[in-house]
C-alpha cells in the first residue's frame, strides 16, 4: 500500500485544477455558454482525479485497473447519444486530464506539458476561426403519424420547423401508436 504524499497530491491537484478551469470555463463555456456541460466537465474531472489518486495509493496499479478505467471511458461514449461530438471531445479531455494528473509515475513537468497539450489542442480545434461554428441545430421530433416517403417526410418536417432539413434520420417507427421519432439536423 502506497501512502499519498500530501504535497505531491496538492501539486498534482493544482495542475489538474488549472487545466480544467481553463478548458471548461475559458474555452468551452465562453464559446458555447452551456453551464450544465461546464459543471459536468469539472465534476467528472475532479471525480476521476480523486479516484485515480485514491487507487494509486491503495493498491499496486495493474493492467486490470487500466482496463477498468478504459471501460468507464467507453461507457461515457455509449451514454452520450444526446451530446455532440464536440461535447464528447471535451468530456474525454476532462477525463484524461483528471486521470493523468491523479496517477503517480509521471513527473510534475510531464503532467504540466500533457495538460497544456490537451487544453491547447481543444482551444485550437474548437476555435471558430479554424472550423466555422455549426449553422444548424439538432432536433429530436416525435410525429403523431407515419410518413414512409422520404421526400414527403422532409417536406412535412420543414413545414413544421420553418427551416431547411440538412439530415433526417428515422430513429423509431411505432405502428401500434402510429408515431415516428426523428433525429433532424436543420438550419436555424
Amino acid at each position: 500500500m502506497n501512502e499519498l504524499d500530501l504535497s505531491t497530491l496538492l501539486q498534482d491537484f493544482a495542475i489538474n485544477a488549472v487545466a480544467i478551469v481553463i478548458l471548461a470555463f475559458f474555452i468551452y463555456y465562453l464559446r458555447h455558454r452551456r453551464r450544465d456541460a461546464t459543471v459536468g466537465y469539472i465534476a467528472t474531472n475532479v471525480s476521476l482525479f480523486v479516484v485515480s489518486a485514491a487507487l494509486s495509493s491503495s493498491t499496486t496499479l495493474n493492467v486490470g485497473v487500466g482496463f477498468g478505467l478504459f471501460a468507464v471511458l467507453s461507457i461515457v461514449r455509449l451514454r452520450s447519444d444526446e451530446a455532440t461530438q464536440s461535447e464528447i471531445g471535451y468530456t474525454m479531455v476532462s477525463l484524461v486530464i483528471g486521470l493523468m494528473t491523479g496517477l503517480p509515475g509521471l513527473g510534475t513537468d510531464i503532467k504540466i506539458v500533457f495538460s497544456a497539450l490537451l487544453v491547447v489542442t481543444m482551444f485550437v480545434v474548437d476555435h471558430p476561426a479554424l472550423i466555422k461554428p455549426q449553422q444548424y441545430q439538432r432536433l429530436r421530433i416525435e410525429l403523431d403519424r407515419i410518413i414512409t416517403d422520404e421526400t414527403d417526410l422532409q417536406t412535412y418536417v420543414e413545414a413544421h420547423i420553418a427551416g431547411s432539413v440538412k439530415r433526417l434520420t428515422v430513429l423509431e417507427i411505432d405502428f401500434v401508436r402510429e408515431t415516428m421519432r426523428l433525429d433532424v439536423r436543420a438550419n436555424h
